[in-house]
């Protein structure tokens, strides 16, 4: 790996007194734990102090550090930069990163699907040109401005997030980010225990449009009802527009949706001039809708949106966040197939409704062993946090989806999720546990052939727990 910055351009960056010359850095970490060779360590002050972390870094292989006191056990040779706010000297290395990147950068908001949004556009951007996104979901005050300081010399395209908990959280991050695009996936209950309502949720997704570059354009849903604010930030920044959605005056319009084996079909016309009809290896609208911000995105750059099309059909969700597992077990002569959709790592009332309607369509054509409808569809619900003062009514309301009726069992974990259990009918009552690990012995001794489990919760809740204990069963006998 190049070097990243030399002790010149860092210290350019970001002022200080540096106590050793003639350095450079290949990278930028602020984790002693997961810190490479050659990056330089800024040591933050925030649950933890990472100056207590310093010496546990530079035996990870830290080249240097920006501190803002230098620890007695320091090695003396040891490169430093004292400052007088770490945090604020990640911010402006980021800026400094930023000013010297040449290429296009777009920033993803929304209550859900953005880090699904930013792996599938990062994968088809990776066709096109050097790419770099965030990894994992580094979308707060701390994590935008690594992945900003973190882009590669020589990256063509950058995908990043943006996210927030809170009002104030979005304008300073897409200021520093200053995207080329943004991208707003959607304006759904996520977050309510910081805003009172959905329209101060969109009010504070809008703020996207602040930080966007010169002749920048947002990218967002013409059929949320929640466009109102959003309209009204893009007139007042006077940014460019476009659209997606199920609506066709949307500039991405998404004319029909379908579902066969284990793919979505779409049927995608863009701006009334042309027309793809392809197949996402996913399943669920949710993923369809993030595919057309992928388009709206390509299409506004001027890329090739055949080419783009046809890399679409290559993305798979990661995991977690609806990848699709195929298992094949033993319960004692007897050969099992099961399906597993994994679902455990976020959750929100209208992720769960996609999720569920997913389970509601699905079929079992893919095998030539496994035809027909599923044995039983199960649902494995862990509660849906941050839903502040409504809680309970969100989780309480689960029962009266239209999908719900599809299921054979429903097993709830958590706290919350009892409001759910409590107004299922008797016929689909599973079990109502608090820890996921509770649950796993009912579903080893009931499991059946060709039984189909959609696990979907906050990811705080453990459900990944139960997918990985089922994937555990493949190959074996229980």
């Amino acid at each position: 790996m190049e070097n990243l910055f030399t002790d010149v351009e860092i210290h350019e960056a970001v002022g200080g007194r540096i106590t050793k010359r003639n350095w450079s850095v290949k990278g930028v970490s602020i984790d002693s734990r997961t810190i490479l060779k050659g990056e330089l360590f800024i040591a933050i002050q925030a649950e933890r102090d990472g100056h207590n972390f310093i010496i546990s870094a530079i035996q990870n292989g830290a080249a240097a550090a920006i501190v803002t006191r230098i620890p007695k056990d320091l090695p003396s040779n040891f490169p430093c930069l004292l400052v007088k706010d770490s945090l604020k000297a990640l911010n402006d290395l980021a800026h400094f990163s930023r000013q010297r990147y040449q290429g296009k950068l777009v920033a993803v908001t929304g209550s859900v699907g953005k880090t699904s949004t930013k792996a599938m556009l990062s994968q088809v951007f990776s066709k096109f040109g050097n790419t770099y996104s965030s990894p994992q979901s580094y979308n707060n005050y701390l994590g935008v401005p690594l992945t900003l300081v973190n882009i590669p010399l020589g990256t063509q395209y950058v995908v990043c997030e943006i996210g927030m908990n809170s009002r104030g959280e979005i304008e300073p991050l897409s200021k520093l980010a200053s995207p080329d695009i943004g991208i707003i996936t959607n304006i759904s209950p996520a977050h309510l225990a910081s805003f009172n309502s959905l329209e101060g949720i969109a009010e504070e997704k809008a703020m996207i449009c602040s930080g966007l570059a010169s002749n920048g354009i947002l990218i967002y849903p013409n059929d949320t009802p929640y466009a109102k604010p959003i309209v009204k930030m893009i007139n007042k920044k006077k940014v460019r527009k476009l659209t997606f959605g199920f609506k066709p005056a949307a500039d991405v319009y998404l004319k029909k949706i379908g579902s066969k084996k284990n793919k979505t079909s779409l049927d995608v016309n863009i701006k009334h001039i042309k027309n793809f009809s392809f197949d996402l290896d996913a399943l669920g609208s949710h993923h369809a809708v993030n595919s057309l911000t992928v388009l709206g995105t390509i299409f506004d750059l001027g890329l090739n949106l055949d080419k783009a099309v046809n890399y679409l059909r290559t993305w798979r969700p990661g995991d977690g966040r609806g990848k699709i597992l195929d298992l094949k077990l033993k319960k004692g002569s007897k050969d099992l197939l099961i399906k597993v959709i994994d679902e455990s790592y976020n959750c929100n009332p209208s992720s769960l409704k996609a999720s569920l309607e997913v389970v509601k369509n699905l079929s079992f054509d893919f095998d030539k062993v496994w035809k027909g409808k599923p044995f039983q569809r199960i649902a494995i619900l862990g509660d849906m946090l941050e839903l502040g003062a409504q809680a309970k009514k969100f989780h309480k309301d689960i029962a009266d989806l239209e999908s719900m009726s599809c299921f054979d069992r429903v097993h709830c974990i958590g706290e919350l999720m009892e409001n759910l259990y409590c107004g299922l009918s008797h016929k689909i009552k599973g079990l109502s546990v608090r820890d996921p690990k509770d649950l796993l012995p009912h579903l080893l001794s009931t499991i059946q052939d060709r039984d189909v489990y959609v696990v979907k919760g906050s990811n705080s809740v453990g459900l990944s727990f139960i997918v990985a204990e089922l994937c555990k069963l493949k190959g074996q006998i229980i």
